[in-house]
């Protein structure tokens, strides 16, 4: 029977089992012994790129400045004359394959990036799985496309006007420069300003490839022709710096037809300038585009300029609204002069040093593993500097990293006083303080910055001659940011780490035997007491958990007598109205 139920069981299990993980769909690539294999080829591990590396990023910067400069060349060498100069045309054919065989190259660089898979949550790092990824998605498509060979049509067309803008497929790679930003945009601290930065060099292309157009439209309606064209109502103003003869501008110097119309882009894009009205279909539609174009990005540049300036003052006017607060609590509570000025003097503090923001507030967007490994990065050389601290388990230093909170001394404020209940422990992150004498006048020594005292005083030693109480009056001199641990967490923390208290009061206790602090018969006594409260508290352990064991036992042959007792009742019951002694209907209660 028993075995019976055991398959029984075994088998729903199997079921549920199956019906809870669904099988995974098949996948070629498992078939594959080696991963890192495509046909005769084996790949290894250090050739798979991560996208957050420094060669990646460095590669993207050669690979934005290819893509940049056909963002910026193609245009121009497609509507201005004066680029088809033999001048210039190695250059260009120099600079072209160059960027192409940039292009060549970061396709295999983007086959070869390892991308994160969301579901689950891992970096893919397989070269079939890179390949087949980058081919599905869009980028890669992009990619494909602005590497086509278009310039095989300049044997047939050759390389003049209007005839390079054959190479626009170019530009569909602009995907990589935005990747780009985001990548530098991770990398630096001013994020808002970066932004609006890019944001304005996008629209100054966008002036750049509109001055070309209208270029292009001037020439082809005839240089000034009408009011519209280039150069338009300038055209008699710059009859002085052009090489005018009464012909016409067509002559211009290229600097000048590019500034000419730059500036005509500007004024167009911007709708901060008079622009004379178009005559013809062509040069309205080209009007009703740029003007489109000009009011939704002119709207983006001003939205993300008000936005950075507030983003940029947000902790700012924080800060002025609670000064503004304590201020009115003062006035309200008619607080004295000094200490009012005192408050103040602390507030502008805080400003200058830039501690106006709250560091734990500030860290709660983090989960609790890398808020610690942060405060860690801060905060863990400075905890290895206290002396009871020093060869504790790595774990309790990490708990108490996470528990200091940082506190503001004013000139002239007292950290603590001789004869004061020790519940802290102080940590000089930056200023001086100085030890004196109970009136004042008389410096003992002086605490600087990284300096640690009132560590033992939180131990709960016992037979200290101070009686756990300060034996000195600390002063702070200038402005003073300490670091605290309360005595309240600092034991929360031990509580888990039982090894780690051992070996602390060790600690205090001999630092307290060296400089004669430590009463050591008073310290055997309280010890002695200790083990003897320790034992009598495990004898009460050990005789309530003898009293549980009784009553369990006691409870259970209670109910072993009472099933006894309802069976044998059961039994006489059914002899008895066998017998006829009770009838058959009879009910017992």
């Amino acid at each position: 029977m028993g075995r019976r139920m055991s398959y029984v069981i075994s088998t729903l299990s199997t079921n549920a089992m199956l019906v809870n993980h669904a099988p995974k769909p098949f996948d070629p690539d498992d078939l594959l012994k080696d991963p890192m294999q495509i046909w005769c080829f084996r790949f290894r591990p250090e050739w798979m790129l991560d996208p957050e590396s420094i060669l990646y990023y460095r590669w993207s910067f050669v690979v934005f400045v290819a893509i940049f400069y056909n963002i910026l060349v193609i245009i121009p060498r497609s509507v201005f004359d004066e680029l088809d100069d033999a001048t210039y045309l190695p250059y260009f054919l120099t600079a072209d394959y160059l960027a192409d065989l940039i292009y060549f190259v970061d396709i295999f660089v983007r086959m070869l990036t390892s991308y994160l898979k969301e579901s689950d949550g891992i970096y893919i790092r397989q070269p079939r799985k890179l390949m087949r990824h980058w081919l599905k998605s869009w980028l890669g498509k992009f990619d494909l496309i602005s590497l086509i060979p278009t310039d095989i049509a300049f044997i047939w067309v050759g390389v003049n006007v209007p005839y390079t803008i054959i190479r626009l497929n170019r530009v569909l790679k602009y995907g990589r420069i935005i990747e780009f930003t985001r990548l530098t945009e991770s990398r630096l601290n001013a994020g808002s300003w970066y932004r609006l930065f890019i944001l304005l060099s996008n629209f100054l292309v966008l002036i750049h490839w509109n001055a070309c157009f209208f270029y292009l439209i001037s020439a082809r309606a005839g240089l000034d022709s009408d009011e519209w064209v280039y150069p338009g109502e300038n055209g008699k103003k710059l009859d002085h710096i052009s090489m005018n003869t009464g012909d016409g501008h067509a002559k211009d110097p290229l600097l000048t037809k590019y500034i000419i119309c730059f500036y005509r882009s500007l004024h167009t894009l911007t709708m901060i300038g008079i622009v004379e009205q178009p005559q013809y279909p062509g040069e309205l539609l080209f009007m009703v585009g740029s003007l489109l174009v000009s009011v939704m990005l002119f709207s983006q540049i001003l939205g993300n300029v008000s936005r950075t300036i507030i983003n940029q003052d947000i902790h700012g006017m924080e800060f002025r609204t609670n000064i503004t607060s304590v201020k009115a609590y003062m006035e309200m509570r008619n607080i004295g002069e000094a200490l009012r000025k005192r408050i103040i003097n602390h507030f502008e503090h805080q400003w200058v040093t830039r501690e106006t923001v709250d560091e734990r507030k500030t860290l709660t967007c983090l989960h609790d593993k890398l808020e610690s490994e942060l405060s860690i990065q801060v905060h863990l050389e400075t905890m290895k500097r206290v002396r009871i601290f020093q060869g504790v388990e790595p774990g309790l230093l990490m708990d108490l990293v996470m528990k200091l909170k940082l506190q503001v001394f004013l000139p002239g404020d007292y950290v603590c006083r001789k004869g004061d209940i020790g519940r802290e422990l102080y940590i000089v992150k930056r200023g001086c303080l100085s030890v004196v004498s109970d009136d004042g006048e008389t410096v003992f020594a002086t605490i600087g910055e990284g300096s640690v005292f009132g560590e033992i005083s939180i131990l709960n030693i016992a037979g200290i001659k101070s009686g756990n109480r300060r034996t000195a009056n600390v002063r702070s001199i200038g402005y003073s940011d300490l670091f605290c641990l309360s005595k309240e967490d600092l034991w929360e923390s031990l509580g888990d780490y039982p090894e780690g208290q051992k070996k602390m009061v060790e600690l205090g206790k001999q630092l307290l035997i060296k400089d004669n602090l430590l009463d050591t018969e008073a310290a055997e006594q309280a010890e002695r007491r200790k083990n003897a409260f320790l034992n009598k508290l495990d004898n009460v352990e050990a005789k309530i958990e003898n009293i549980q064991i009784r009553f369990a036992s006691l409870v259970a042959e209670r109910a072993a007598a009472v099933q006894k007792l309802e069976k044998r009742l059961a039994r006489i019951d059914k002899m008895m109205r066998l017998q006829g002694v009770i009838p058959e209907e009879a009910v017992v209660c």
